[in-house]
């Protein structure tokens, strides 16, 4: 019997490892000068200019409470699949290496009194000696814009 392996890009914002799937990933590209759009929360950085195609390029970092993403170039932009039409990027710290997440590494995220703990966070994995935070992409990309992720336990 084989057990299920997920694959993963791993990103980095502030001291935070996370993973997004990488069916979802598109590519990774250098930051761009990102032109800042007027209302549109503080989440939303603006928008980019790639070949051709505009995106909207969100903060992951910001959008999940952890830290903001560098602006400059040191950064870097992850281009995933909103749905099958749209396109948006990631700014994030850095992208690292594509990791196989055995099922068996994979835990739920913790629960307080109730409410879930990081709810863009779907499961944690265990990776040697670290922790990815596994980004639940459909929570992450489906929000006002003006603050970081929250939801209430399920029942």
């Amino acid at each position: 019997m084989r057990t299920a392996v997920t694959q993963i890009v791993v990103l980095r914002c502030g001291d935070v490892h996370l993973g997004v799937p990488i069916d979802r990933v598109r590519e990774i590209v250098l930051v761009p000068d990102i032109a800042p759009v007027p209302e549109s929360g503080e989440v939303i950085r603006g928008i980019i200019n790639l070949r051709g195609r505009i995106l909207p390029v969100l903060d992951l970092g910001h959008r999940l409470g952890v830290s903001r993403a560098p602006r400059d170039r040191s950064g870097r932009i992850v281009v995933v699949e909103q749905d099958a039409q749209h396109l948006l990027g990631l700014l994030v710290d850095e992208a690292s290496e594509v990791l196989r997440i055995p099922e068996g590494s994979v835990s739920p995220t913790p629960e307080l009194a109730g409410i879930v703990l990081g709810a863009g966070v779907r499961n944690v994995a265990r990776c040697d000696d670290r922790l990815i935070l596994l980004v639940d992409l459909e929570v992450v990309l489906a929000f006002d814009g003006s603050r970081p992720a929250r939801r209430e336990a399920s029942a």
